[in-house]
């Protein structure tokens, strides 16, 4: 005969599973410990309570434990529902993560002579949110990225750089157009000898 679950086992389950369905990034132990007040040994309990549940093919989420702990969405879901979740990062912050992910490691200096001096915000930013490290190389940062960056986007290394490598393509593209669009200024120069051969 089947132990009927205890009422406040239940209760902490669901306690757990809403703190990492709200988490934007992957929980560690000691989070989840300071988050739901309870025990090591309970949160590895429900932990694998949770992993077991999330298995099921009839749910469509999944227990990350890439760097941490997130429920995310499963692979064979995320093209369905892609449209409704939304980056709140920008399009340069995307940009250098895109290089980054593409050609890692990468000095950072390289990065600088594409995207300008805005390279070493972006990089700051980056590192706060856990998705790239840094060596020292001479005088320069070495970048790579971590496995929370992989985690964040619920997909592997190496679909994410592809779609990465996507955009900064058609930012290269669009960026050119604009480029080849803008109106040419002539030279001083070159203004003088076209007034003189229109003399």
């Amino acid at each position: 005969m089947t132990e009927k679950p205890d009422t406040r086992d239940i209760q902490r389950l669901a306690l757990l599973e809403a703190i990492l369905f709200a988490a934007t990034k992957p929980l560690n132990m000691d989070e989840l410990k300071k988050m739901s007040r309870f025990e090591d040994d309970k949160i590895k309990q429900l932990i694998t309570l949770l992993r077991i549940r999330y298995q099921d093919p009839k749910h469509g989420i999944a227990l990350s434990e890439m760097g941490g702990y997130r429920l995310i969405v499963k692979h064979e879901y995320l093209d369905r529902v892609s449209t409704l979740t939304k980056s709140d990062m920008s399009k340069g912050l995307l940009r250098v993560l895109s290089i980054i992910a593409y050609h890692e490691p990468v000095k950072q200096s390289d990065i600088v002579k594409i995207i300008g001096n805005r390279t070493y915000e972006y990089v700051k930013q980056l590192e706060q949110l856990g998705f790239i490290k840094f060596e020292r190389k001479s005088k320069t940062k070495l970048l790579s990225t971590t496995p929370q960056f992989e985690s964040y986007f619920s997909v592997n290394k190496e679909q994410l750089k592809k779609a990465l490598a996507q955009v900064e393509a058609a930012q290269s593209q669009t960026q050119e157009l604009h480029e080849e669009d803008a109106p040419t200024e002539n030279h001083p120069q070159e203004q003088t000898r076209q007034n003189d051969s229109q003399k």
